[in-house]
């Protein structure tokens, strides 16, 4: 905190620096999406990531269409009472695939404080990542069906392809070996497609209202 007095121009200046951090962003119906809350969006998911924090307009952009799409999934899950994932799963999870993504033992609590996040809000932000990963999964990937065509028309395409630019000179394996992998990669992308049109849905199905201003 500050010590020294501040003028009264001084305070005003102070208390418009502080209206333009908590402004609002995106209205959803009568919820409101504020810039403080895509600012920490950034900041989580960079540490989750472990890249540094981009608060571009782009980068705030993109973070204000995450939070739509999860605060539409939450009214979903909340009025099936879908559960939320047991902390200690989300535990397991930070100390697995986080934690070791910065070096030392003094690594993860200096990436903390660099982007100014405690430890429980991320362990807060895994758990919705989590719930909202298990809703999709139970809701748009199950039931999905890959047929033996679109496994033999990939693996002929697409595959190819890429194995042919990453694995130079290398022969390409038999379509028996990659399919499951094959497969997998295709019910991925068709459970992406379902969840992105049930998105644009629910989103017609809402009022949201940008404020131009945040993100310029």
């Amino acid at each position: 905190m500050r010590t020294r007095l501040f003028t009264l121009a001084a305070l005003f200046g102070l208390l418009g620096h502080a209206e333009i951090i908590d402004r609002i962003a995106v209205t959803i119906g009568n919820r409101v999406l504020t810039e403080s809350m895509l600012i920490e969006q950034i900041r989580l998911s960079a540490l989750y990531d472990g890249r540094e924090p981009d608060f571009s307009p782009a980068s705030k952009r993109a973070a204000a269409e995450t939070l739509i799409a999860q605060t539409l999934l939450l009214q979903e899950m909340d009025d099936t009472r879908y559960p939320e994932p047991a902390m200690k799963d989300v535990i397991d999870e930070l100390r697995n695939d986080v934690v070791p993504l910065y070096e030392g033992e003094a690594g993860f609590p200096n990436a903390l404080r660099a982007r100014r996040v405690t430890e429980e809000e991320l362990q807060r932000f895994v758990q919705r990542m989590m719930r909202s990963l298990s809703f999709i999964d139970l809701r748009f990937r199950r039931g999905q069906t890959v047929t033996t065509d679109e496994i033999r028309q990939y693996y002929e395409g697409e595959f190819r392809q890429v194995w042919m630019k990453k694995n130079a000179g290398k022969p390409i394996p038999a379509l028996e070996d990659v399919t499951e992998e094959i497969e997998e990669v295709i019910v991925g992308r068709k459970t992406d497609k379902a969840l992105e049109e049930w998105v644009a849905q629910a989103r017609q199905r809402s009022e949201i209202r940008f404020r131009d201003e945040v993100f310029q």
